[in-house]
């Protein structure tokens, strides 16, 4: 290998090393969970719902837009209350108090079953629906189910709803009933209109709802609210070593607000895609926030040629205006 093919071999090595490592900052990043007030209170409200099992009527409905953090505040009250029980893990059995199932678009009672049997990593899954029940029946009592969450609850109450959602109903309330376990339903606001077809279910989730908004700039207190999450990440980025024109800034904050419409799953996508095109050694200048927005699609109505990033104050403003 010649000198100079030997020192071309090393670069690109070390720019894959480098990209790598940027990646991981990304990864790190991304999975950060920041406690703002509205996924505190979706935390204490998970909470409450797994709290109530063993009662009647012990079921909560979680929803908002996509990208909101719906799954985000589950996933994050799941993972806080298994690394709390570390005595749930033996050599004979282990506790399973909550379970989560993903709905898909067609949802079927025995489909329902075998979800919650796969969320075990029960082996059976096969069977009738008489064997099926049976088997979920004992898994909640052996394995102590408390809490039973089903994401993406609107495809179970669609409002073109087939004849097999009845039957999915019957069978969630009559589960809720012989197990006692709570329910949580997440899911997109639009699943609620359903819930006067379906009395005997409705009620059992009258008490708890909680819905996850974006964020808003519609007032003062929504404004500080945005700055404070925003300021969190500014922490984040500074605690990997990243210096960046403040996304918290006067500057910056409307522009965010503008590319992501407050959708925190936005923001982390925005966050994410600026990393991975630019180098954190240098400081992020507001070009590089302009090329991490251009790189993703985000539907937010700008249109594909206007950048808030790069946007004068005035075109800014005017946009904010427009929402």
């Amino acid at each position: 290998m010649s000198k100079k093919t030997s020192v071309e071999a090393l670069s690109q090595l070390f720019d894959a090393i480098t990209q790598t490592q940027e990646r991981e900052v990304t990864r790190r990043i991304q999975e950060s969970s920041i406690l703002y007030p509205k996924f505190k209170e979706a935390l204490t409200n998970i909470r409450y719902a797994h709290s109530m099992h063993g009662s009647e009527r012990a079921g909560m409905i979680l929803t908002g837009l996509t990208g909101v953090g719906k799954s985000r505040a589950v996933d994050t009250y799941i993972a806080a209350y298994y690394a709390s029980r570390p005595d749930l893990e033996t050599d004979q059995l282990t506790e399973l108090p909550i379970l989560k199932v993903r709905l898909s678009g067609r949802p079927t009672y025995n489909g329902l079953l075998q979800q919650i049997l796969m969320a075990a990593n029960h082996v059976k899954l096969s069977g009738n629906s008489t064997t099926l029940l049976k088997r979920v029946h004992k898994l909640v009592a052996e394995q102590g189910v408390q809490m039973l969450v089903i994401d993406e609850f609107q495809h179970l109450l669609s409002e073109q709803a087939r004849i097999s959602t009845r039957n999915v109903l019957n069978l969630l309330k009559t589960l809720m009933d012989d197990c006692k376990f709570s329910c949580l339903l997440t899911g997109l606001p639009e699943g609620l209109k359903t819930f006067v077809q379906h009395d005997e279910i409705r009620q059992r989730f009258a008490k708890n709802r909680f819905e996850l908004r974006p964020f808003s700039i519609a007032d003062k207190t929504s404004v500080l609210e945005l700055r404070d999450y925003l300021k969190a990440y500014d922490r984040r980025l500074e605690q990997e070593g990243i210096n960046s024109i403040a996304l918290a800034s006067e500057f910056m904050l409307p522009r965010v607000y503008l590319a992501t419409l407050g959708l925190p799953r936005a923001i982390s996508e925005l966050i994410s895609s600026t990393l991975d095109r630019t180098d954190i050694s240098a400081p992020l200048t507001k070009h590089n926030w302009a090329q991490g927005y251009e790189a993703i699609f985000l539907d937010n109505n700008l249109g594909e040629t206007f950048n808030p990033f790069v946007a004068k104050d005035e075109q800014v403003k005017n946009h904010l205006e427009a929402l």
